[in-house]
């Protein structure tokens, strides 16, 4: 509903006063189907950003994904990555970087 306000330019109350039920349930169902609003921008970005990372990274390293340039997606769902603590996560984020550049690197 919130995200349905800022999308349109409304108050939550002013939005709520002016759509009935069935109109703001059909709005959740469009949204389900075509997101809007920061999330679905913030995923477009991710994906330019993985192809961008992607494209530099060292051949040894793990591919990028766009879920990777998401901080607030939820990646301990995905079955694919083992869960880490906060630390973990961020050392790891420090040496996929690290891996992503080391071909540039001059020894």
């Amino acid at each position: 509903m919130f995200r349905l306000a800022l999308a349109l330019g409304l108050p939550v109350r002013e939005l709520l006063a002016r759509m009935g039920s069935d109109e703001l349930t059909e709005w959740m169902a469009f949204y389900q189907l075509e997101p809007f609003g920061d999330f679905r921008a913030d995923l477009r970005s991710a994906i330019v950003a993985s192809t961008l990372a992607n494209a530099h990274r060292s051949k040894e390293g793990k591919p990028f994904t766009p879920e990777d340039f998401m901080p607030f997606v939820d990646k301990k769902n995905r079955s694919d990555q083992p869960k880490a603590s906060e630390a973990d996560a961020s050392r790891l984020n420090i040496a996929r970087f690290k891996a992503m550049f080391a071909h540039r690197i001059k020894r």
